[in-house]
């Protein structure tokens, strides 16, 4: 469901960049962590890039993905689903029916709009972010560097346990 309560919204994007230290820069397209670090999460999290993935595993990440959310959450929660500078959706990885193209009212792109493909887990654009609504655990996807950073306990312990199966390496 997409995200329309501006003030909502600007409240969610407020905590990723003050709870998970979001710093976004286009620039940087390396692994070195010493040069720098797009977020600074406090709690348990893991990085993993995903410039090797073949094919079929970004059309499978989907279904994989959707299934650790579904147990990460308890019936009626909900995940912030957020696209950088673009839409925001509460997401329930239960109901198939929001695992589709939607159509988003933006007056900045000719025709007032465009179709997103929902849920994007796979940042080939922009920053894709998958974060519980108490903003215990998290996805969130950095397009630029190609990686994939978990973090929250159980997304993490969930994630280590798979990540070869999606082609991902490990980086911390």
């Amino acid at each position: 469901m997409l995200l329309e309560n501006k003030e909502l919204e600007n409240t969610v994007w407020e905590k990723v960049f003050k709870q998970l230290g979001l710093k976004p820069d286009c620039m940087v397209r390396t692994h070195n962590f010493s040069v720098s670090m797009p977020f600074d999460i406090n709690v348990a999290f893991s990085v993993y890039g995903i410039e090797k993935m073949s094919d079929s595993q970004i059309d499978g990440m989907g279904d994989i993905i959707r299934k650790i959310f579904i147990e990460a959450t308890k019936e009626n929660e909900r995940i912030y689903a957020l696209d950088w500078e673009h839409s925001s959706f509460l997401y329930d990885p239960r109901n198939p029916d929001e695992q589709k193209s939607v159509w988003v009212d933006d007056a900045r792109y000719f025709g007032g709009g465009f179709c997103a493909e929902f849920p994007a887990f796979y940042p080939d654009v922009d920053y894709y972010f998958f974060i519980d609504e108490n903003f215990r655990f998290g996805y969130l996807g950095h397009p630029w560097r190609q990686e994939v950073w978990v973090f929250g306990e159980l997304l993490v312990h969930k994630f280590d346990q798979i990540y070869n199966k999606l082609g991902w390496i490990k980086l911390k």
